[in-house]
């Protein structure tokens, strides 16, 4: 009787009792994917996108991405229909400055107002001069003239804003002519990663504050949240004694990285020392150090810290994520994202992660599964309601592979093309939208690279659902117990009856009522 209540619970909970499985199977997504850059040059080559979501207006969306040929600049794509259909909008560039714009990033404030940020690039090295933001109140249409937010020498550029309020942050990775002077690598170790803000729309910055721990000599890869009390938080990456990477020489660094928090308990004024998130990264690959690959970072409105990154420590890379719940504090122990088993010889990387506002997480992300040529790559979404304990829904969001081989150069000891530091995801209260790099219509012969999006439809199972499912269990148990205490008392009271009656072909009178 034990087991059968306890399957009738299961059932009415929506628990299988039988499977610990994180992860489940792929599922074509409807609607197919949409084409962002309009660009019909066959040689432009574009990745790293950014997707932003008004939340005043959330069919007013922004993309925008970094361009690496046939000359760095940096793209801007918007839509105000869902992302059924996206136009090019032109970057204003800084009045009285030459260079290039390169290396963009986008978030909107809480009243619907859309911050991009880009790196002006100079001389022959194509060296960042100076960081800016400019501003657009019509939803990424036009942009305001752009406004400095650092000098030159700034790397690994990146931007939020306070999800409940007009505060905006800046982090970068601040470098010096003499650290830079080598080609694809950097000539000295102890550079900082910094933090500014600024209180007015972006038109004055606080002066740089340090976050990196002092100790730390080679870090970077900045990935930038904030909290619901507008705490900003930086996730960033430790790589150690890492000298390959770090100096571009031949080789490959057979030691881990790490991944460290730095947190603000006062809206920015000032940083903790850091925190250890995960000590024993394995990197995936070789990367140019000017532009790595990025651990994902988000913060849920409950406050809730998300870390996912690639991690070739079970022998191929695999997508994996910890979650805290005390400002980062503690943190649980990995748990892989991507299908199949760990270790399976299938590679994961480039992961974005985004929380809902109901508390379901999206994680996008690179696979070669459905693929195993080697070079071909789908871009997968995986969803988990449970807090990141498992993913069972996996959606392909890509209607055709990528080739991995088909852009610009990468690092020169690598044998796959740039597809750029990040992929891109927003969580919706219905469902999640995704930006990525696409070389379905490129070739080796053109390196062309696109940039695709996709939307799909996603339950939230929140923590009130969940309640009202185990009450309707506790229901089902209480029926099944009534019913069962029922047909107990009247076996009893038959019983009792059968032991008081006189038996048959005997003399006794039977008992007077």
């Amino acid at each position: 009787m034990a087991a059968i209540l306890l399957a009738f619970l299961l059932a009415a909970c929506g628990g299988d009792g039988g499977d610990s499985s994180t992860v489940g199977q792929i599922t074509v997504a409807p609607g197919g994917d949409v084409l962002v850059s309009q660009d019909r040059n066959p040689i432009v080559a574009r990745n790293s996108p950014v997707l932003a979501v008004n939340p005043i207006q959330p069919t007013n969306m922004v993309v925008v991405d970094r361009v690496d040929r046939p000359d760095f600049t940096a793209g801007v794509h918007v839509t105000n229909n869902g992302g059924a259909n996206w136009q090019d909008v032109a970057l204003k560039p800084p009045a009285g400055i030459t260079g290039k714009l390169f290396a963009p990033a986008a978030t909107y404030d809480d009243e619907g107002m859309l911050y991009v940020s880009f790196v002006m690039l100079s001389g022959p090295g194509n060296t960042p001069d100076s960081f800016w933001v400019t501003r657009s109140g019509d939803g990424g249409l036009s942009f305001d003239d752009p406004t400095r937010i650092a000098g030159p020498h700034a790397f690994q550029t990146t931007l939020a804003a306070d999800p409940k309020g007009r505060r905006l942050f800046a982090a970068w990775v601040q470098s010096n002519p003499a650290a830079s002077e080598c080609e694809l690598c950097f000539a000295q170790t102890g550079l900082p990663i910094v933090v500014s803000r600024s209180d007015d729309g972006g038109r004055t910055w606080s002066p740089p504050t340090q976050v990196s721990d002092g100790g730390r000599m080679r870090v970077g890869a900045p990935s930038l949240a904030v909290d619901p009390d507008g705490n900003p938080a930086v996730l960033y990456v430790d790589y150690g004694d890492d000298r390959v990477d770090w100096e571009n020489l031949p080789g490959t660094y057979e030691g881990t990285f790490a991944l460290v928090l730095a947190r603000s308990p006062d809206r920015g004024v000032r940083y903790e020392p850091g925190r250890v998130v995960d000590a024993d990264v394995v990197p995936p690959g070789r990367f140019l150090v000017y532009l790595p690959p990025r651990p994902s970072f988000a913060i849920g409105d409950n406050g809730d810290m998300l870390a996912v990154w690639a991690d070739r420590r079970s022998g191929d890379s695999d997508i994996l994520l910890r979650r805290s719940t005390d400002d980062g504090r503690t943190w649980t122990v990995p748990v892989p994202v991507n299908r199949g088993a760990v270790g399976d010889g299938v590679p994961q990387d480039l992961p974005a992660v985004s929380v809902s506002p109901g508390g379901r997480i999206d994680v996008v992300y690179y696979d070669r599964t459905l693929d195993r040529r080697g070079s071909m790559a789908d871009v997968l979404l995986s969803s988990s309601s449970d807090s990141g304990g498992s993913f069972p829904t996996t959606f392909r969001l890509s209607t055709q592979a990528s080739n991995r081989r088909v852009g610009p150069a990468g690092s020169p000891h690598s044998e796959e093309a740039d597809f750029g530091t990040r992929v891109s995801v927003a969580s919706l209260p219905g469902g999640a939208v995704a930006a990525w790099t696409d070389t379905r219509n490129g070739s080796p012969d053109t390196d062309k690279q696109d940039i695709f999006s996709a939307s799909v439809p996603l339950s939230e199972k929140s923590s009130v659902a969940l309640a009202f499912r185990l009450l309707a269990g506790f229901g089902i148990l209480l029926g099944i117990a009534g019913v069962t205490l029922f047909v107990l008392s009247r076996r009893a009271r038959g019983q009792s009856r059968a032991e008081v009656a006189p038996e048959v072909g005997t003399d006794e009178p039977a008992t007077e009522h």
